[in-house]
């Protein structure tokens, strides 16, 4: 890792991007966010290095609008339809050429953002991402339609509660 290298990295559970500042010691960096912030980090914290740059703080906000117009959650069920047929892991780069037909910096970081979001068709194997097989995908689609159910259930459930509690019928 160098100075002016666009990074992800993970603060309690959440993706924040930043831009390396300087070693610390011997194996922590000084990482700045797009806020000024900066965030004392190990190597193992990076989630993903964005080609490109040097980047500075200020040029995160204007990165991030260049990723919003890839973010579409739909495409990955197209690409898994295709990668499921040849039972091929793939790299954040190889879907961004798959997903878009390039690999600007924009476009592999979105296909990152993208594979590290989903739960339903990809699973993370070291640096790639293995399509899950179609029973997974049909099983994991089924669980999350229960859960959803059983929310509404329980929604439903505290109005009637509600309800009765205010007097209405």
């Amino acid at each position: 890792m160098e100075k002016g290298k666009l990074i992800e990295f993970r603060r309690q559970g959440e993706r924040r991007l930043a831009v390396i500042e300087r070693p610390e010691g011997k194996k922590d960096w000084i990482v700045i966010d797009e806020g000024g912030g900066s965030h004392k980090i190990r190597t193992q914290q990076v989630e993903c290095e964005i080609s490109g740059g040097p980047y500075k703080p200020s040029d995160i906000p204007s990165f991030v609008r260049e990723v919003q117009p890839y973010l579409d959650p739909s495409s990955l069920e197209v690409a898994w339809e295709l990668l499921i047929e040849e039972g091929k892991a793939v790299s954040p780069s190889e879907m961004a050429q798959l997903l878009f037909s390039e690999q600007s910096p924009a476009s592999c970081y979105a296909a990152h953002s993208l594979l590290s979001e989903d739960k339903i068709y990809f699973k993370h194997k070291g640096e790639l991402y293995e399509p899950r097989s179609a029973s997974q995908v049909e099983e994991i689609k089924h669980q999350i339609e229960v859960e959803q159910q059983r929310h509404r259930e329980k929604e439903a459930f505290l109005a009637r509660i509600q309800q009765a509690l205010t007097g209405e019928k």
